[in-house]
């Protein structure tokens, strides 16, 4: 609901908030092209997220992973739930539902 505090949803710091799972090693054009995509679009919107790197946290990595099913980079989650991709965010973004979503998350002026 719209009345939850967000303090109260998520004892768990790991799994709070937005996360952005990224890779430092970093070949893949297309992987890094989205995943830039998506740290412009959150820092637009400024929208608060912590990054995982895949490369390095790979116990984290291995966990997301398991939750969305898809072996990729990037990948977004709210509170631990994938989100997805950043064609899914455009598509948010063109739905004009990107906003509601993670508006909870965006940094007040």
């Amino acid at each position: 609901g719209d009345c939850s505090n967000p303090l109260t949803m998520a004892a768990d710091a790991s799994s709070s908030a937005v996360q952005v799972l990224i890779t430092s090693y970093g070949s893949n054009h297309v992987q890094v092209t989205g995943t830039r995509k998506v740290l412009d679009l959150f820092d637009n919107k400024k929208v608060a997220y912590v990054q995982v790197d895949g490369a390095s946290d790979v116990d984290t990595r291995n966990r997301l992973w398991e939750k969305s099913g898809k072996r990729s980079y990037p990948q977004v989650f709210v509170n631990g739930e994938y989100v997805g991709d950043h064609d899914v965010l455009q598509e948010m973004l063109d739905m004009e539902v990107f906003d509601e979503k993670f508006k909870e998350y965006m940094v007040q002026e």
